[in-house]
């Protein structure tokens, strides 16, 4: 491990208050994402707050939330990030068909604006691009706010996923039907 902190009773005194307040926020705990942020508390901070403002505080309902975060997590090929947030998508009812058509960026059987969301993040992510004509069409739907937490959720996946592959604390994708 080149980044990162992982053992408590190793972390440096403002590595351990970081980590505890991660730990006592809505997560209940420290995802593997912050663990790899940890050598630069600081930076753990500021980007977690981030994430806590899309779980937790955003405008986007849940379904749409977690397809856009699954997306991400499979255009850029996190499975620490996809089988994190499977869970909760499939607690919110997605189906195996479902979790299938995001993974794979098809966006296959679900609904209009779903699809949509499947489509601008796997372009976001894969290509670095925004799709300006379905940025758009989910703003005229979703609203704006919701389009820009969109975007957000294309960008803050990706970074998530780059700190795993850092710290060592990523896991392939899975292969197998969901």
């Amino acid at each position: 491990m080149l980044i990162g902190a992982r053992d408590i009773d190793e972390m440096t005194a403002e590595q351990r208050a970081t980590h505890d307040r991660i730990a006592s926020g809505p997560r209940g705990g420290v995802p593997h994402p912050f663990l790899a942020m940890l050598d630069a508390p600081h930076f753990a901070e500021a980007i977690q707050s981030v994430g806590e403002a899309i779980r937790f505080h955003g405008v986007l309902d849940q379904r749409h939330r977690e397809i856009a975060i699954l997306a991400a997590a499979a255009a850029f090929g996190s499975g620490y990030e996809w089988t994190y947030h499977e869970a909760i998508a499939r607690e919110l009812g997605l189906s195996d068909a479902e979790l299938a058509a995001v993974r794979d960026g098809s966006g296959t059987g679900l609904p209009d604006v779903e699809q949509a969301i499947v489509g601008f993040v796997f372009k976001a992510v894969r290509d670095r691009q925004s799709d300006q004509d379905v940025l758009a069409r989910l703003s005229a739907e979703l609203g704006r706010a919701a389009a820009t937490e969109i975007v957000t959720i294309a960008g803050y996946y990706p970074l998530l996923a780059l700190f795993l592959s850092a710290g060592e604390l990523d896991q392939p994708m899975p292969t197998d039907t969901p």
